[in-house]
């Protein structure tokens, strides 16, 4: 099998090479081939360039698998890592966290669903407790989204627009969104044509 090993620590002053030490001697007990060596120092929310060429690699079917560590130095969050671990899956590329999981194996795969499942979970109850607050919100009359224009401000940006000004310049001068003012005109438009 080949393989890609992935380290990551989140400070310069961290080494990766315990992480690497220890896949390589993983990847050598399970006679697979390590095609690419990747590390990088990358904090919680910084660019992970080395990631990224091993996914390339995943996608063009260069490697069979990828190992890493731990999750958290491959995932920058639950919703991160299981999307990912379910592109390589489609990919038909393994996913192994020695000692914790192992797509290679069916209960690798099983455990890869159940965090798909939790994730999916975690999202729907984000959805929940949105919609969920914003009808409190309406409830007690609090008005939600933006709030109303002046429609003498609508009609000063349509006479703007007649004039010849772009639509950024009828923003600029009235305040009004882009988006309610192409509305206005069609609008306007429409009624011109049925008189």
């Amino acid at each position: 099998m080949r393989i890609a090993i992935y380290a990551r620590v989140s400070t310069a002053d961290q080494s990766p090479e315990r992480q690497i030490r220890e896949l390589r001697s993983y990847a050598l007990a399970r006679d697979w081939q390590i095609i690419y060596q990747a590390q990088e120092v990358a904090g919680g929310s910084g660019k992970r360039p080395e990631r990224e060429n091993i996914l390339r690699m995943a996608r063009c079917r260069q490697i069979d698998a990828i190992v890493v560590q731990a999750l958290d130095r491959w995932g920058r969050s639950v919703q991160d890592l299981v999307l990912t671990m379910a592109e390589l899956e489609a990919l038909g590329v393994a996913f192994v966290v020695p000692g914790h999981i192992d797509m290679t194996t069916p209960m690798g795969r099983m455990l890869a669903h159940f965090l798909a499942a939790v994730a999916e979970f975690e999202r729907e109850l984000i959805r929940e407790r949105v919609r969920s607050g914003l009808a409190n919100a309406k409830a007690k009359g609090k008005l939600l989204g933006r709030p109303p224009v002046a429609s003498s401000q609508v009609e000063k940006g349509l006479l703007l627009l007649d004039q010849g000004k772009t639509y950024r310049e009828a923003v600029q001068q009235t305040g009004v969104s882009c988006s309610t003012l192409i509305r206005a005109r069609r609008e306007k438009n429409k009624l011109q044509a049925k008189e």
